[in-house]
């Protein structure tokens, strides 16, 4: 995405968003990971390594560089790969939200409560001049008119949904529904783009999980609550997932020729991404996880490690539309995953590459006791395609349905976020990114806010240098 950004942003994107504080208060880490973040109201920080975990991280890491992958604290600096300790916008064992940015701000209003209607745009000059919104619990409408300019950020399905119920989408779709065109816009909800993963249990030997102290009822987990309690430390501090692999399996894949002809089609470039970037993220949680398997039945006993696959250069893009033309009606979201079959062979590959690692990696291969509940049928790819199927599901990083583009043609918004063909109307939200991260999108949406703000204050400048208030506040990009 990087080299996407920076030539719609006209050069100007740092690669790590200065809108976080990145600490390392025990200097376990390289002094140069401080460039992660500089000053920002955001504070983050490696993940907790809790004791308990250690003979996890060991077992796991041991397996890592056994077959031949390599390790690293940076995968910051233009290229993913490794096996590598994660960082959260957690630190000293309290999350940190993005509402840090809106604390204790005079200037800023929220009508809670109240669902977009419709933006209000002149239909002969195309020029938005605010937004008409309900209230359901009141019955009521509101009009709130923009003295300067109207900022979109609804998110990734109610972007498009507002957007289309204003006019501004694909013509058939607003026929489909009666709404008067104001500008035919033929990617407004298209191209929406997801991480699909697979999620696997496997149960662990005795004393590699943390059930006890943080699932089960009973004196190990009335003990961390105590601990937390105390200092905010211990198993209730850790953001569960302190260990993240990116692999690359080219040689795997290299053994299809449906993924063989899809690269030559590509130029002889890999279709699932660039040589530098890796094809997975894989997330290894030392315990059992319902967050991903809120089917599957919590375990009574033992220890357990929930791994998710996640796919994160997909082909498959998705579509944003309406249901009908009723604001309070959601839109009709359909992510398409393994729309297209390569995906499907990749995230197959993807699952029997982390099992063999698991399985047959030093020394974690002599902790795996089962699989839980059921075991992955590795053996065949016709069942291997049935269970990617049945058992995926959205890693939750939805974007892509009002993506950055030079034109009308080839997306929604240009470089400076303004919406095509309406003067006025800005979006500013993860709907504009162009090409999935190779990773979580958290990064790339704060991005956007700070870059987003830099370039509405440059074109106000007016607003600041009467009160002698630089545009550019100099701890941000």
């Amino acid at each position: 995405m990087i080299l996407e950004v920076l030539d719609l942003f006209d050069q100007q994107f740092l690669v790590t968003p200065v809108s976080l504080t990145y600490h390392d208060d025990e200097k376990l880490y390289p002094a140069e990971l401080s460039k992660i973040g500089t000053g920002g109201p955001v504070q983050i920080a490696h993940a907790d390594l809790v004791p308990e975990m250690q003979p996890f991280r060991d077992a796991l890491t041991q397996a890592w560089v056994s077959k031949g992958e390599k390790l690293t604290e940076d995968i910051y600096s233009g290229e993913m790969r490794g096996l590598t300790h994660c960082v959260d916008t957690i630190y000293n064992g309290q999350r940190q939200g993005s509402f840090l940015y809106l604390k204790d701000k005079p200037n800023v209003t929220i009508l809670y409560g109240a669902h977009s209607k419709q933006l209000i745009i002149d239909p002969v000059t195309r020029v938005c001049s605010g937004v008409t919104v309900v209230s359901e619990a009141y019955n009521t409408e509101i009009s709130v008119y923009a003295s300067r300019e109207v900022i979109l950020s609804q998110g990734v399905f109610e972007t498009p949904k507002l957007l289309m119920l204003s006019g501004i989408g694909p013509a058939a779709e607003l026929a489909k529904h009666n709404i008067t065109p104001i500008v035919e816009s033929p990617h407004v909800g298209q191209h929406l783009l997801d991480h699909p993963i697979v999620p696997f249990v496997l149960r662990l030997k005795d004393g590699y999980g943390l059930e006890d102290h943080i699932l089960r009822p009973g004196p190990t987990n009335n003990a961390a609550i105590a601990q937390y309690k105390k200092d905010k430390t211990g198993p209730i501090s850790s953001g569960l997932l302190e260990l993240v692999g990116f692999p690359r399996i080219d040689q795997r894949l290299e053994k299809y020729p449906a993924y063989r002809e899809a690269k030559a089609a590509n130029g002889g470039l890999d279709p699932f991404g660039p040589a530098g970037q890796p094809h997975f993220e894989l997330d290894f949680v030392g315990m059992f996880s319902t967050a991903f398997q809120w089917h599957y039945p919590v375990p009574e006993e033992g220890n357990h490690m929930t791994v998710i696959v996640d796919l994160l250069r997909p082909l498959s893009e998705g579509e944003v539309t309406l249901n009908n033309s009723n604001p309070l009606v959601q839109p009709n979201i359909n992510l398409n995953f393994f729309g297209n079959d390569l995906d499907i062979l990749a995230m197959r590959e993807g699952v029997r590459w982390t099992y063999d690692l698991l399985t047959s990696g030093a020394g974690f291969k002599d902790i795996v006791l089962s699989e839980y509940p059921w075991k992955m049928p590795l053996q065949s790819d016709d069942e291997m395609k049935r269970a990617v199927l049945d058992r995926s599901q959205t890693g939750f990083h939805p974007c892509g349905t009002a993506r950055l583009s030079k034109s009308i043609h080839q997306g929604v918004v240009d470089s400076k976020l303004r919406v095509h063909g309406v003067r006025n109307l800005r979006i500013a939200d993860a709907s504009i990114i162009p090409v999935i991260p190779d990773c979580r999108i958290q990064n790339s949406v704060y991005m956007i806010g700070e870059k987003g703000a830099d370039i509405i204050k440059a074109d106000h400048k007016d607003l600041y240098e009467s009160k002698n208030i630089p545009y550019f506040v100099p701890s941000r990009l």
